[in-house]
């Protein structure tokens, strides 16, 4: 297979997985970005704002920005740390929780979508490949 089509094949199956997540996302009244946010929250719990902007590669003012919002929505909840006023550990709140359960689900939804004409054993192939392409990837310090 040429590597120009392969490339091409691989940026319309991220586009639709965009556009397929966007319309699920829209629906609880959050992004991509926040999403990533919430389930770095659920895997960490406790974290601070600074380790995020570590995790994510972005800066402070865009972490603060984006936890202000899940906070609105009461996604998160920001505790302040009684040693450093100006430090907050990050938790998901039940809404939160419910939340990236239901979006985590949906997903597994749209895999099951993208790969019904396999059978399981070409699925387990399939993961394992991708598996094996993300530990190989250049750029290894997002998460």
């Amino acid at each position: 297979m040429e590597l120009n089509l392969l490339s091409r094949q691989i940026w319309i199956i991220n586009k639709d997985f965009r556009r397929y997540s966007e319309s699920v996302l829209k629906k609880h009244d959050i992004t991509l970005v926040s999403l990533r946010y919430l389930i770095i929250i659920k895997k960490i719990e406790g974290i601070n704002l600074q380790d995020i902007a570590v995790a994510l590669n972005v800066d402070k003012a865009m972490v603060t920005r984006t936890i202000k919002k899940l906070v609105d929505l009461k996604l998160v909840e920001k505790i302040q740390d009684k040693n450093n006023s100006r430090s907050y550990s990050l938790y998901l709140t039940g809404k939160g929780e419910e939340t990236v359960d239901d979006i985590k689900s949906i997903f597994k939804d749209w895999f099951y979508s993208v790969t019904c004409d396999f059978n399981e054993e070409e699925r387990e192939l399939y993961m394992s490949f991708i598996e094996r392409v993300y530990a190989n990837r250049i750029y290894k310090d997002s998460v």
